[in-house]
């Protein structure tokens, strides 16, 4: 059940304007429904916050109960995207797994815990958070970006490097790749530049697993 994670991640609407918004999406598992998410942007000044919700609603992932939420509230400054908090709960039958931090941005370090265990680290550079770095990944999508599509992301406890690169574009749908240090892995997405640059579709593969695919439902946007 945790490869939902990594494409129910991916499912998060651009909104360099910051225009606030809450879309739906309905999640596959080899052509089968068996789940569901959503996303809101919402703001309540002068903080933002990125609220992602996922259920199992078929199948095995409702069986076994399969919940997830993420948030980061952040603010907007000169147009970057930067964090204060991150929290992340996850519940898959009788197991559950939480991860948080607190960013003390006048020491410039950061204070978290991952599964029970606390750690602090000292930041000086920019960074996004799990759930963050997709919405400044459609940001640059939509402000024409086409290449660097790198970013610095904090999980666990460490600096990560996420990398991304658009392999093709026709008409408004750009398909950009999330690059791996798996080849068994494979991970895309369709952007409709029409639609704030969000994902329309979502398709992650790893190892013989069944692929996992997400489609936009419903997308409410407030300007």
């Amino acid at each position: 059940m945790n490869k939902i994670l990594l494409i129910l991640t991916l499912s998060v609407t651009n909104a360099y304007a910051l225009d606030l918004f809450k879309a739906d999406y309905t999640v596959f598992k080899d052509g089968k429904q068996i789940g569901s998410s959503s996303i809101e942007l919402s703001k309540e000044a002068p903080f933002y916050t990125i609220a992602d919700k996922t259920k199992g609603t078929h199948g095995m992932a409702s069986l076994l109960g399969f919940k997830r939420s993420e948030t980061t509230l952040f603010t907007e400054e000169n147009g970057d995207l930067v964090p204060e908090s991150y929290q992340m709960k996850q519940k898959v039958a009788f197991n559950k797994r939480a991860s948080e931090y607190q960013v003390d941005r006048e020491n410039n370090k950061v204070y978290g815990s991952y599964k029970g265990d606390n750690w602090q680290l000292e930041v000086t550079d920019n960074f996004l958070t799990p759930n963050l770095v997709s919405l400044r990944l459609f940001n640059d999508v939509c402000e024409g970006k086409r290449s660097g599509l790198d970013y610095h992301v904090l999980k666990k406890g460490k600096i990560q490097s996420y990398r991304f690169v658009i392999t093709s574009q026709k008409d408004n749908i750009v398909e950009v790749d999330k690059i791996h240090s798996k080849p068994t892995r494979i991970t895309k997405m369709w952007l409709d530049t029409n639609k704030h640059c969000l994902p329309v579709k979502t398709y992650h593969i790893e190892d013989d697993d069944d692929a996992l695919e997400t489609k936009l439902v419903q997308l409410k946007i407030e300007n």
